[in-house]
């Protein structure tokens, strides 16, 4: 399964993305209140199937796509006498602990997804509006499934619909607030809708939960410069090139790095100890992969 992140790329399983930079707008994530109750809770019928593993799948996805939420990952780990985080290879086998309403629940999903896979390919191919009413029919027969959600708020972004992009990513991050990915994607669409402040903030707080996430460094980067705080944008710029010396945006950040402070200053400041980089992430993290600002934009 694919999920279209920033600006183009290949799915990573439940969350896979498409190396594109889409989100479009609309999904009523109807219900999506708190987690619905799973099996396990006592109050439906227990019985047991028993799922192959796909690729790129985990307990989180599983558990997501059976239950209708992550947070039974544990549950569902624990059932198979492992750890959540117990790495699941292509065609093992998961036991899934299943009620009547989980099993209707997969179905949906099931079905939601061939719609899904139809949109990523759309988007793909660069049919963005295509891609849209894939999503939208994913959604609709689905509304809980979260990734639809979120690359129908990144096609719409990716086709200057803003506004748009942002009330579908918003109704998103409220059942995914934790997710870094989710959390960049509406801070550009702030951002792109001119609220330049409210996408700085996205931005630091996308770093707050993947230090290195790279559209976050490089995006934070560009959005203190915009709002005038030159001296935070140049050692954000430098942050950015520290982590991510080839990274999409590498040679945009040097050149505009050398505009900003000359070469002489860059060397200095590369050679200076004692201040601390501005959002320098600190801690090991797994970078995004994608484009949030078109190659050549500051």
């Amino acid at each position: 399964m694919q999920r279209i992140t920033r600006i183009t790329r290949i799915p990573r399983t439940t969350r896979q993305a498409l190396l594109l930079v889409a989100f479009a707008a609309l999904l009523v994530i109807a219900g999506c209140g708190g987690p619905p109750t799973f099996t396990g809770s006592g109050a439906e019928t227990i019985e047991m199937v028993t799922h192959v593993v796909a690729d790129g799948e985990s307990f989180a996805s599983i558990a997501d796509d059976y239950y209708g939420t992550t947070d039974a990952a544990g549950f569902l780990a624990e059932a198979n006498g492992v750890a959540p985080g117990f790495p699941l290879d292509h065609g093992a086998l998961v036991d899934v602990p299943v009620g009547e309403e989980d099993v209707a629940r997969y179905a949906r999903r099931t079905e939601a997804k061939s719609r899904y896979n139809r949109g990523t390919e759309h988007a793909a191919a660069g049919e963005l509006r295509k891609a849209t009413e894939e999503f939208r029919e994913a959604l609709r027969i689905d509304p809980r499934f979260v990734d639809a959600g979120y690359n129908l708020g990144v096609v719409l972004l990716m086709m200057g619909e803003p506004s748009a992009a942002v009330a579908m990513l918003d109704q998103v991050l409220a059942v995914r607030p934790d997710d870094a990915d989710i959390v960049f994607a509406l801070g550009k669409a702030l951002y792109d809708g001119g609220d330049v402040a409210a996408g700085l903030a996205h931005f630091e707080h996308a770093l707050t939960l993947e230090s290195f996430h790279e559209e976050a460094m490089f995006s934070r980067a560009v959005a203190l410069l915009d709002e005038g705080s030159i001296e935070d944008g140049i050692f954000a710029l430098d942050a950015y090139l520290r982590r991510h010396p080839s990274g999409n945006w590498a040679e945009v950040a040097r050149t505009r790095l050398i505009e900003l402070a000359g070469e002489a200053a860059v060397e200095r400041l590369r050679a200076s100890e004692g201040r601390d980089v501005p959002g320098e992430p600190t801690t090991d993290a797994v970078p995004g992969t994608v484009v949030p600002w078109e190659a050549g934009q500051p």
